[in-house]
């Protein structure tokens, strides 16, 4: 009896495991839809049925993008020096001639206060020589010797102020700060990148598109672009196509018209759907797709039975959505009251 009992409970244990199994497996669905066909009850209402056609679709080629400046301006050091003092910040707004970055300017100063002081010498006796010249006291050799070192006296000074100024690094054009290159305390160098600004009306998005489709595209055609980080949308034209291909990616580049936007800033990622001419393939009312669970179905009606049908779906044009795999040109489906 007991040994019975051990072999029924054995083999309640067993039957129980693999039903456990089963529905990990998704064999039992317990209610649940599974993929394909499910039957329904009752006929198709009448007047509520569509014949599935093949129609024209236009074809596009979703390739990604990035939003560039047309206008990045890389503003440098003339002058040694070290950074003094910082007047912006990455976002900052700029007009011409704001100031970006000072550096020291003692040792410039102090080769600006020593030419000026040269020139007013040189100016003293340039005078007194004009009064001499009249009298007869020196020669015109030795009053052009003079002329000469006040003239080059005026343009040292003229250089220390040129060289004084370029202390104070400004914005050469109206932008936006994308970023600054140095801190304080920083040894600035001639050529030396220390900040960098970029125009917000002139940006333009940029994709790489394969080779393989490098004859389909021309100057002018419209682009769909979307910049999903700050849901921006628009509909522009091609207005670069690049001749020459990348040799690693086998990509060229192609650039839409400019565009201006208070969100938009360069690096952005973005994408591009560029028109491949006309297709054929199925579209049918988004009203016919159901949605049971996570799969999208439509009633299909067969032999007079209507059916749920699952369905890979596409793109969407208009109000009516592209299937990909499911239906067939000739099949019915019942569209939603």
């Amino acid at each position: 009896m007991a040994s019975t009992k051990k072999i029924a409970g054995l083999s309640a244990l067993i039957v129980g495991a693999l039903l456990f199994m089963a529905w990990l497996a998704g064999l039992l669905h317990f209610g649940k839809i599974a993929p394909g066909l499910v039957p329904l009850k009752g006929a198709a209402a009448p007047g509520n049925i569509l014949v599935v056609r093949e129609s024209a679709i236009p074809q596009e080629l979703e390739v990604l993008g990035t939003v560039i400046s047309k206008s990045l301006a890389q503003v440098s050091s003339q002058v040694p020096g070290r950074v003094a003092k910082i007047w912006v910040e990455a976002g900052t707004r700029v007009k011409p001639g704001d100031p970006l970055v000072s550096l020291a300017a003692r040792e410039f100063q102090a080769r600006l206060s020593q030419a000026q002081a040269q020139l007013k010498q040189a100016a003293a006796d340039y005078k007194r020589f004009q009064f001499l010249l009249k009298e007869g006291a020196v020669s015109p050799q030795e009053f052009g010797a003079m002329e000469a070192r006040f003239k080059t006296a005026k343009a040292q000074v003229a250089e220390a102020a040129t060289m004084t100024g370029y202390t104070v690094v400004k914005a050469p054009t109206a932008g936006v700060v994308a970023a600054r290159q140095a801190a304080v305390g920083d040894v600035a160098q001639p050529g030396q990148v220390l900040v960098t600004l970029y125009n917000p009306a002139l940006l333009q998005i940029e994709g790489e598109v394969n080779d393989s489709y490098r004859e389909q595209f021309k100057l002018g055609e419209m682009a769909r672009v979307t910049v999903p980080a700050v849901q921006f949308q628009a509909d522009l034209s091609l207005t670069e196509i690049f001749p020459i291909s990348a040799p690693g990616s086998r990509t060229f580049k192609v650039r839409t018209q400019m565009i201006s936007g208070p969100k938009l800033t360069p690096g952005m990622f973005a994408r591009l759907k560029l028109p491949l001419g006309p297709g054929r393939g199925l579209l049918i009312p988004q009203s016919a797709v159901q949605t049971v669970g996570q799969l999208t179905m439509v009633k299909v009606v067969q032999d007079k039975v209507a059916e749920l049908r699952q369905v890979k779906l596409g793109r969407t044009v208009g109000d009516k959505v592209e299937v990909l795999a499911g239906l067939q040109a000739g099949d019915k489906i019942i569209l939603s009251e």
